[in-house]
């Protein structure tokens, strides 16, 4: 799995996620597509700093959150990539294919949230989790996944895959690209764009939205200042779908999310 990189998922949770950070970061974790080794510990990047983005996907109104981030591995086993943590089940003896199974969660949103959103119930934020494949080859490395919601908020699922390419990795720089495609299915997409027949106004029609393609593209990195501390920085930009994208409370048809932290090379 890409050491770097991490999408804004159809509803991130901000509160959420700081749980969820700190709940994975109690276990051991790992970061590629690796058979368990003995006595390597803990390696990777802890920090935090100001996350900023949309108080709920589809939204134009940004805020800025202070979150943890964290790209950390124990003994290439377990992992934590920013808001994605998982354990491998399974490593190739060359360490460069495994299977893993992966958590992330979803935010949901309140009527308050926006101005389209004034009149519609709260939807929860959930957790997702699932088996991941992942392979790590001279040109960078590629996932793919499948998730389902854990905690019966939607119900539904979603098919995740992604690539992701170093373009510097140096004494000083780590900085790195990635595309990811999410293909959500018609249970997510209308718990978090649907419009009910009881949440319809004047000017929000009723809405069943189907299955839908999120496409996010990443840069994400650090600079080493010292060896034990670090810059780290990254930013993405998801393009909604269309069923999503087309939905009555949705603002815009674009996600943005950026973070620069200061971390603790491990």
């Amino acid at each position: 799995m890409p050491t770097q990189r991490r999408s804004v998922r159809t509803n991130q949770p901000p509160s959420l996620l700081c749980v969820f950070l700190v709940l994975a970061l109690l276990l051991p974790a790992g970061a590629r597509a690796q058979a368990p080794s003995k006595g390597s510990g803990w390696s990777g990047t802890l920090g935090g700093g100001p996350v900023i983005l949309p108080k709920y996907v589809g939204g134009r109104d940004l805020q800025a959150l202070p979150l943890p981030i964290a790209y950390v591995s124990y003994d290439d086993w377990f992992f934590v990539n920013l808001y994605r943590a998982g354990a491998y089940v399974w490593g190739s003896e060359d360490k460069k294919k495994g299977v893993s199974f992966s958590f992330e969660p979803r935010l949901g949103f309140h009527a308050s949230d926006g101005a389209k959103l004034v009149g519609m119930a709260t939807r929860r934020g959930s957790l997702s989790g699932g088996p991941t494949f992942d392979w790590q080859g001279d040109l960078g490395a590629l996932s793919l996944g499948y998730f389902f919601d854990l905690s019966n908020a939607s119900r539904g699922g979603y098919v995740d895959v992604l690539f992701n390419r170093p373009f510097v990795n140096d004494s000083r720089w780590e900085v790195s690209g990635t595309i990811e495609l999410s293909r959500l299915d018609s249970k997510v997409v209308n718990y978090y764009f649907g419009v009910t027949p009881s949440e319809v106004t004047a000017t929000r029609a009723n809405y069943q939205p189907g299955a839908t393609t999120n496409v996010t593209l990443w840069i994400t990195g650090q600079y080493n200042w010292t060896k034990r501390i670090a810059l780290m920085f990254g930013s993405n930009a998801t393009r909604l779908g269309s069923a999503a994208a087309r939905s009555p409370i949705a603002e815009r048809g674009q996600a943005p999310l950026f973070y620069l932290g200061l971390g603790i090379n491990l």
